[in-house]
């Protein structure tokens, strides 16, 4: 039986914008709002289905990451990264204005790895990250699994931190996202 199988982890891409970006378009099935007072800094992340996109403004400028399926449409800038998942092998590195910015990602067995990102997403919401959500894709029959997506974001600093699953049960995939910023001053 095929649970959820609108896309597939090997359509996810990666887009890196700035400027002010309309999300309305995206479909948020749960999303968080967080204001940093010290830092002039806020972040609006959010689940999109299987995927997920995080939106930084911090003095004027405006940055979004999306790791999905979807494009964001931005009249006035091109993005600064639009990589397909297959393109991601290595490390992406940025160096705008305002921050740095690194990205990567890997695909584990679904099988495999399941109860360790389990085991993994019950220890980060007890370290009470900065924004942590989850979105399970319940089934109505109870004995089959689920997929999941887990967004975490950390905040040390002037660094920030998002960490994110995304479970694609049907394929035998786990894609597990890490990005990396540092605001500069």
């Amino acid at each position: 039986m095929v649970l959820f199988k609108d896309v597939s982890y090997k359509s996810l891409q990666l887009t890196v914008m700035l400027g002010d970006i309309d999300l309305s378009n995206l479909n948020i099935f749960k999303s968080a709002k967080k204001y940093i007072k010290s830092l002039d800094l806020s972040i609006h992340a959010g689940i999109i289905g299987t995927s997920h996109f995080v939106q930084i403004k911090h003095n004027g400028q405006i940055f979004t990451e999306l790791f999905a399926c979807e494009t964001l449409d931005n009249r006035t800038e091109k993005p600064l990264c639009f990589l397909p998942i297959d393109a991601l092998n290595d490390t992406v590195y940025l160096n705008p204005n305002l921050f740095e910015y690194q990205f990567n990602c890997q695909k584990l067995a679904y099988d495999k790895s399941v109860n360790e990102i389990t085991n993994w997403s019950i220890t980060e919401q007890e370290n009470q990250p900065f924004i942590f959500l989850t979105f399970d894709f319940k089934t109505p029959q109870e004995q089959f699994p689920t997929s999941r997506t887990i967004l975490s974001i950390q905040r040390k600093n002037k660094d920030i931190k998002i960490k994110t699953i995304h479970e694609y049960q049907e394929e035998n995939a786990i894609i597990v996202s890490e990005s990396k910023i540092r605001l500069e001053a």
